[in-house]
């Protein structure tokens, strides 16, 4: 035990001043008798009662000593000292593992190198039995040991070599801001301890107690494809590389693009390779250089205020229109080959064929399958071809094969197509014998309670994937066919006044919807957007895109749909089987950059397969990156022990004299 403030024990005079108190007071005592018998029989008992009286005022005396005594020793503040200062040297490891940290020369990358200066550390700390921690800042913080001896060496040692082994750097940022915060927590067992970070990156201002240990070398630099694109410009595709360059002087590149399953100008419908070069392209130190592949005008007044541009003139000849993958490359060795290619897939979109008809024929419905194949250009998942057809009664004619979509308004089909999604709008004849469907009377609803606005719809299944961001309440209808049966592998989406008036089937091929109102008598066409909304809801529903986009970053996690009942991914880091999937939507984690494809059979036995290309973040290929700092772990050069306070034991011990004090004083007064 030790007194944090021994000035404290001055307060122990108070124990002198007590014993004064009881040497200078007045030792006499009044008593009255009222006879001479009473005093001797008094003075008897009284001589029988003086030890315990003694005892009694002795043990008074001692507990107000020990009290005054405690509070002596409480305002010097004792404590037991629970941790002495840690003389021993300790150290914590932090080896950045941003891909970034991949780049090197001479057949060592900057990762090796900071790896074994890790050993080399941890090897004179051990020397000098001190303590080491090894941490591996990466997408998370991972501790590979804490707080080791030298009997831990070996253990260490295998654990850093497994680093080199298992190819352990990350394709993606390290966090070393998290990385900082773990050492944060390991340093309140010695704050004295020292930080060392491993990395390439160069910090303006570093804090105390943490030293960067540079692992570039003389010689590193990159030229590398940032990011890249391809668009449709005037009917031909132009190419957009953005192209960064990092460490050494400035210097020239050359850029090649290899178009694979183009449809080119001057192929007449038939696909072929076409390459494209843009050579000795003057690339600045740090500085991101635009190189533009387009079959347009050179001079572009988009680009006059932009810095660094390179426009390369496609031949009329080799301009083209869709592609099947663009292949980019970047000639020369430079420290960092992960950048080097890039991939553009989605110039070839699935062809969606729509068909309509109708024995009359309305705007309506070419205006939903416009807008719809406006959406999804834009996104470059679907390109939509309407086919439109003004049939008479005669059903026998009309086309139930060759279509991913099929609309019958009015008029339906004498068989039920097999190969698309089959939508059946107000049948004015029978429906199809195979369908399932059986049509009743029209029930004509004038709506005299709601001023003649008609009868609103109610959701059956209110979370329905094709009712989703729709209120079908607000749509009403006026006249409608009931249903005299249906099977029982339809369900009801939409109904009114009890009778079912959406139904949909969705098991395996059979892809239906059968909608029992005509557009002319429902406010559904006026509100248009709950139109378009129903629409894309059927889109999505019954023909999702497998993904969203076809260019990603590593370690991003995308969602699969699929338009059958598996769907197999290949590529990347997966092995040569792949990975296949069975529940949609379904979550793959991109692991490694790389080309990954997708591979599917749809529900009408149809293969589909669709590539997409996983890159590293761009902020890593700079690879002579500069930043502002990290985490600040707070370290304290603190030069104290650590202490235990005991101010609780000493307030139970004055709760304890108290209470003894005063079953004392009330036995001496009864």
């Amino acid at each position: 035990m030790t007194l944090l403030l021994p000035l404290g024990l001055l307060a122990l005079l108070s124990v002198a001043v007590l014993l004064l108190i009881y040497i200078i007071r007045p030792n006499y005592q009044q008593k009255y008798i009222s006879s001479t018998y009473v005093w001797k029989l008094s003075l008897k008992l009284k001589r029988k009662r003086v030890p315990i009286s003694k005892l009694r005022n002795l043990l008074l005396i001692l507990c107000q000593i020990l009290f005054l005594a405690a509070c002596g020793l409480a305002i010097a503040q004792p404590a037991l000292v629970t941790r002495a200062i840690v003389s021993e040297p300790e150290v914590i490891a932090v080896i950045d593992s941003s891909a970034s940290m991949r780049a090197g020369i001479d057949d060592e990358t900057r990762f090796e190198r900071a790896v074994y200066g890790a050993m080399d550390l941890a090897a004179e700390t051990f020397a000098a039995s001190g303590y080491v921690t090894v941490i591996v800042a990466g997408d998370a913080p991972e501790v590979l040991e804490q707080r080791i001896t030298s009997e831990r060496r070996e253990i260490l040692n295998e654990k850093l070599e497994e680093l080199l082994e298992t190819d352990s750097c990350s394709y993606g940022t390290a966090d070393i801001d998290a990385a900082m915060a773990k050492c944060e927590e390991i340093v309140p067992d010695n704050p004295n301890a020292e930080i060392y970070l491993y990395t390439d990156t160069e910090y303006s201002y570093i804090p105390d107690g943490v030293e960067c240990v540079d692992v570039k070398e003389e010689g590193e630099y990159n030229a590398g494809i940032l990011d890249a694109y391809a668009v449709l410009e005037d009917g031909w595709y132009s190419i957009y590389v953005e192209v960064g360059y990092y460490g050494g002087m400035d210097d020239l590149v050359t850029l090649t693009a290899n178009v694979n399953g183009a449809y080119s100008s001057g192929g007449n419908g038939v696909t072929s390779d076409i390459k494209l070069t843009a050579s000795n392209i003057r690339c600045f130190r740090d500085q991101t250089t635009t190189i533009i592949f387009r079959s347009g005008s050179e001079e572009d007044d988009a680009f006059e205020d932009v810095d660094n541009i390179n426009i390369i003139q496609i031949d009329s000849s080799t301009r083209f229109y869709a592609f099947s993958e663009i292949l980019l490359s970047i000639d020369g060795q430079d420290a960092f080959m992960l950048d080097n290619s890039f991939s553009i897939f989605g110039g070839q979109r699935p062809v969606v064929d729509v068909m309509y008809v109708s024995n009359q024929p309305n705007t309506f419905f070419p205006a939903i399958i416009a807008a719809l194949t406006n959406y999804y250009n834009d996104i470059g998942a679907w390109d939509i071809v309407l086919h439109e057809y003004n049939s008479s009664s005669d059903t026998a004619n009309m086309p139930v094969s060759g279509y991913d979509v099929y609309i019958y308004e009015h008029i339906m089909p004498s068989v039920m197509p097999e190969d698309g999604v089959v939508i059946l709008w107000d049948a004015e004849n029978e429906f199809p014998s195979d369908s399932g469907l059986k049509a009743g009377n029209y029930e004509n609803y004038i709506g005299s309670g709601d001023g003649g606005q008609g009868l609103p719809l109610q959701a059956e299944q209110p979370e329905h994937a094709l009712l989703k961001n729709i209120v079908p309440a607000n749509i009403t209808v006026s006249l409608y066919r009931s249903l005299l049966s249906y099977d029982g592998s339809y369900d009801t989406v939409l109904s009114a006044g009890g009778d079912p008036l959406m139904l949909v089937k969705n098991e395996g091929a059979s892809k239906v919807i059968a909608v029992m109102f005509s557009v002319h008598y429902s406010n559904i066409t006026i509100r248009f957007k709950d139109f378009s909304l129903l629409f894309y809801n059927i889109m999505e529903y019954f023909m999702p895109a497998t993904v969203s986009g076809n260019a990603f970053s590593v370690y991003e996690s995308v969602s699969l749909r699929s338009r059958g009942s598996s769907l197999t991914v290949t590529g990347g880091g997966l092995d040569e089987m792949g990975t296949t999937f069975n529940q949609f939507p379904a979550e793959l984690e991109l692991d490694l950059p790389g080309t990954y494809t997708l591979t599917q059979v749809t529900d009408f036995g149809e293969t589909v397969v669709e590539k997409i290309f996983v890159k590293i973040p761009s902020a890593e290929s700079n690879i002579a990156r500069v930043a502002d700092s990290f985490f600040n772990p707070l370290l304290q050069q603190q030069e104290y022990e650590y202490y235990d306070d005991l101010i609780l034991y000493i307030a139970s011990a004055f709760v304890a004299l108290l209470f003894i004090e005063w079953l004392l004083q009330y036995r001496a007064n009864v």
